[in-house]
């Protein structure tokens, strides 16, 4: 007579920006299948304001810390009133449990993700991330087959000024760099410092992104090039979506932030150790280029040459019409 109560539903997804881009066509298949369902998202700090702009979430949320009684009396007093019905753990962290653990004894089922394949068995990118296999089967849910694509996050508040390249000084063509915090699997500063040479000699902006961790990398990068762009720290998750999707290209080795620039159809060269695990994603505009021990073993000028053979450094006309607008 007053009609069928909505479902509630809790997806845990608070880990990394790689887990988050590798989870997206997951996110997608939930919401298609319970279209009437109220879902909210928890998730880190640093992925809050993406996880907000993203289609598929009525609510998202941060976990508390843990470790403070107080939060974390009132985040369980929370989790009880909402009364989910499922939970979904996209992470499979300590996070994850002690989430699981604040509903209490009489807690909503909790469908969780298979942990990654064993190390011998990883053989693509999609093999370093959970397995929803059996979550999926569970609930009904239809496994998605189709790649991460975050088109929603470039078109999310496109016409706010800090979406736009302007907005860090960035003006006519540019490529990204983007190293990682992994130190013995970054390529080095001096290494980034030439390209980032190479490619202003070439009249294409230097632009070196990610998390605020590499602060001090950054700085020996700028020595080597005092022309780049440092935005090490300064951007959020959509403002790097926006500016990956506008970028000629992108140089990466392990950083988190590769995933996202290829999901909103970014190209570029992947640099990796021979035998390592951080693959470039598959059906892709990526590259890789593969050393033997040593990172400092791929020189600037190889990976210019390398996008050049992709198509992706801007020809004189083009950097005329960008360098124009």
């Amino acid at each position: 007579m007053f009609g069928a109560r909505k479902e509630r539903l809790l997806i845990i997804k608070a880990d990394t920006l790689a887990g988050f881009v590798a989870a997206e066509p997951l996110f997608e298949s939930i919401r298609a299948t319970f279209p009437n369902a109220d879902i909210s998202l928890l998730t880190t700090q640093d992925l809050h304001r993406m996880a907000r702009a993203a289609p598929y979430f009525d609510q998202v949320a941060t976990p508390p810390d843990f470790a403070n009684p107080t939060e974390k009396k009132a985040f369980a007093a929370q989790l009880k009133g909402a009364k989910f019905s499922r939970v979904f753990d996209l992470s499979g962290s300590e996070t994850s449990k002690k989430v699981a653990a604040a509903f209490g004894p009489f807690g909503p089922k909790v469908f969780s993700v298979s942990p990654p394949a064993a190390r011998g068995k990883k053989k693509k990118l999609e093999d370093l991330f959970p397995d929803a296999t059996r979550l999926c089967s569970a609930n009904g849910i239809s496994e998605p087959a189709r790649l991460p694509e975050f088109g929603w996050a470039v078109t999310a508040r496109k016409d706010s000024a800090n979406m736009q390249p302007s907005w860090f000084g960035i003006s006519g063509p540019f490529g990204l760099l983007a190293p990682g915090a992994d130190e013995k699997r970054r390529w080095p500063a001096e290494a980034y410092g030439q390209f980032a040479r190479i490619a202003t000699d070439a009249g294409v902006m230097p632009v070196l992104v990610g998390g605020k961790e590499l602060h001090n990398f950054g700085d020996l990068v700028c020595e080597a090039a005092p022309s780049i762009v440092d935005l090490t720290g300064k951007t959020d998750h959509l403002q790097l979506a926006a500016l990956a999707k506008d970028a000629a290209f992108f140089v990466s080795d392990c950083a988190d932030e590769m995933n996202l620039a290829v999901a909103v159809g970014g190209a570029g060269v992947l640099i990796k150790r021979q035998g390592e695990e951080a693959l470039a994603p598959t059906g892709r505009n990526v590259m890789t280029v593969t050393v033997k021990r040593n990172m400092s073993e791929a020189a600037a000028p190889y990976v210019w040459q390398y996008l050049n053979n992709m198509g992706l450094i801007p020809g004189r006309e083009q950097r005329a019409r960008a360098g124009a607008r």
